[in-house]
């Protein structure tokens, strides 16, 4: 009867004995290799320290040539998360090489001198540290382009999908991403946008706005309080992480305040009953900003670039 290391186990797995035949014929044949295969790898002779003579250091000019710049910045990384890291960038011939935290956590402040920990440090993550590369990217938008649907309502004088549910279905609004887009120049751009933004305002104004937005779009009484009879107060802006920071937090704030001149305009009122849009912000109803953000996201270090 054979013994159990001679039965062969289930499962293609190996037995004991062909584990070790197996183990010993590796053995060999390395032994073999070491013999013929390795000598490549024999000490040069008359060589006692190889870190003073190298046979080529060419590798050493490459590998410093790759760390190479002509000049920095700081910035802010804000791509699509919240901590709002500030970095460094390096540059050579105005092309971003590589992005590193500044070390500088602890250092800057707000205007009212409050500032951060050096516990801050360090700042940022892969994604951050590889921001130019997105930057620099084969597939990154170079032109305005718009959805073809909204562009053909948009022609169309942006006929209320309200009145007729079936627009939404012609135009892609329910559909999206089944539609193509179209390249636009900046003119077009701007004046789409324009446009769009009086179709809101002039549908949304007066009592007969009041009434579309609560009996058709089924908005609750309570948040036409602030209303004033204006359509520009449905508008609400709010910056995505992207664009966050003072683009995001300030710009669009103006933005939605100046729109008080074309809700004046669209309803023929005056300054004092003009009205501007709102800045809505994602923290309103996330709030997984780190503690201490808000006195450090938007400062500058006194010494930085």
């Amino acid at each position: 009867m054979a013994s159990r290391e001679d039965q062969e186990p289930t499962g293609g797995a190996f037995s004991r004995r062909r584990f070790l035949q197996f183990g010993s014929g590796a053995v060999v044949a390395a032994s073999v290799y070491s013999e013929v295969g390795f000598n490549f790898l024999s000490a040069q002779e008359d060589i006692a320290n190889p870190l003073l003579s190298y046979p080529s250091r060419d590798w050493e000019r490459i590998y410093r040539d790759q760390y190479a710049y002509d000049d920095s910045f700081t910035l802010v990384c804000a791509p699509n998360d919240t901590h709002m890291c500030r970095l460094r960038a390096f540059t050579r011939n105005g092309v971003v090489t590589r992005l590193e935290q500044n070390y500088d956590g602890g250092d800057y402040h707000d205007p009212q001198g409050n500032s951060s920990t050096v516990h801050w440090n360090p700042r940022a993550c892969a994604k951050g540290f590889t921001l130019h590369r997105r930057v620099y990217g084969p597939y990154r938008s170079k032109y305005p382009m718009v959805r073809s649907g909204w562009k053909r309502w948009a022609d169309a004088g942006f006929p209320s999908l309200s009145d007729d549910p079936s627009l939404r279905t012609e135009y892609h609004f329910d559909t999206r991403g089944d539609d193509t887009f179209e390249r636009l120049t900046w003119e077009e751009m701007n004046t789409y946008v324009a446009e769009g933004l009086r179709a809101i305002a002039e549908t949304y104004s007066g009592e007969e706005g009041k009434a579309r937005l609560v009996d058709k779009d089924e908005y609750p009484e309570e948040m036409l309080e602030f209303w004033e009879e204006s359509g520009v107060r449905t508008m609400k802006f709010g910056s995505s992480l992207p664009v966050h920071g003072v683009a995001g937090k300030f710009s669009l704030g103006r933005f939605a305040t100046m729109l008080a001149l074309l809700g004046a305009d669209v309803r023929g009122v005056g300054e004092d009953e003009a009205a501007g849009g709102r800045e809505w912000s994602e923290y309103t109803w996330r709030g997984d900003q780190a503690p201490g953000s808000p006195s450090c996201t938007a400062c500058r270090a006194p010494k930085s670039r």
